[in-house]
């Protein structure tokens, strides 16, 4: 017999590197998740109750979550697995809790629930723990997205995830009603300017785009240090729409292969065509406007000034 020849693997190799094959074909998945029906037609020389076995096995050394949605396994991060190590029962009760709603996050009274029943005071030790090692983070979102509201309550979610648009409603950084943040508001909105003035700078220095995209600038103003809050793109989006109906900034779409594209740049057009500028365009009461109403150009004060600036 030739001892050099690479021998097939065995049944039992092949079992012992069940773990390793679930955890390859969960990363050529699309996020990681492989459904009971995929792994049981992916591994055919396998019966199903031995990858229970092995399934359950990964589970309790979370190494992978089980989607409450289905049947659906998803393999954890290999950083998050490390900080799940040395948590007691309640302690990933609650983590699973919290990692089982996603991006709508939850408050800390259902967790007490669905933990077990767990104490006020459990649980608010819990979440301390949870948040100290940077597995979960506390955000404020409105308490109903369905309707307009000014009531925030705190809610938790994993670290790196945002809140969906349908939890955050019309709530941003900057929150909402009586208590919108206008400090906050004005500072990213200049440093905004500070990067729009920064690509205009270049452009007229060297062949390069005035123009970015919110995203673009979010990335830039999170570099800078700047502002402390945790930013999103509605977040610069929203300080952009207010400097666009101030004047201060443009709105450009561009059709691109991936679908439409919202860049912004510096409000620099100058034009010796007076009508370009003429205030009934943007006007958003010139429905009502005639010369037979209380809203009329006679008495319009916009109308006034650009009559009197324009060199006809």
């Amino acid at each position: 017999m030739d001892y050099d020849e690479e021998q097939p693997p065995t049944p039992t190799t092949r079992l012992a590197n069940l773990e390793n094959d679930i955890e390859e074909l969960c990363r050529s998945m699309k996020n990681e998740e492989v459904s009971e029906q995929e792994l049981q037609d992916h591994f055919l020389d396998f019966s199903p109750e031995q990858l229970k076995s092995v399934v359950n096995r990964m589970i309790k050394a979370m190494k992978l979550q089980v989607k409450p949605d289905g049947p659906i396994i998803r393999l954890r991060d290999n950083s998050i697995i490390k900080r799940l190590q040395g948590l007691d029962e309640d302690e990933i009760k609650t983590y699973e809790a919290i990692e089982a709603v996603g991006n709508k996050g939850i408050a800390s009274r259902y967790l007490r629930i669905r933990a077990g029943k767990l104490s006020t005071t459990r649980i608010a030790k819990i979440l301390q723990t949870l948040e100290t090692k940077m597995l979960i983070k506390a955000v404020k979102l409105q308490k109903s997205a369905n309707r307009a509201s000014n009531s925030l309550q705190k809610m938790y979610m994993l670290a790196h995830l945002q809140p969906d648009e349908a939890s955050v409603g019309k709530q941003t950084v900057y929150g909402v009603g009586t208590m919108f943040d206008v400090a906050l508001f004005e500072t990213v909105s200049k440093v905004c300017v500070v990067e729009l003035k920064k690509r205009m700078k270049e452009f007229l220095q060297r062949d390069v785009s005035p123009d970015a995209t919110a995203e673009e600038i979010l990335a830039a103003v999170v570099e800078s240090g700047a502002v402390k809050s945790d930013l999103t793109e509605g977040s610069i989006e929203a300080a952009l729409k207010m400097m666009e109906l101030n004047g201060k900034v443009e709105r450009r779409v561009f059709f691109e292969t991936d679908g439409e594209v919202v860049r912004y740049r510096l409000h620099t057009i100058k034009t010796d065509k007076p009508e370009a500028a003429l205030p009934c365009v943007g006007c958003p009461v010139k429905h009502l406007c005639s010369f037979n109403t209380p809203i009329n150009p006679i008495d319009c004060p916009h109308f006034d000034t650009w009559i009197k600036t324009s060199n006809f």
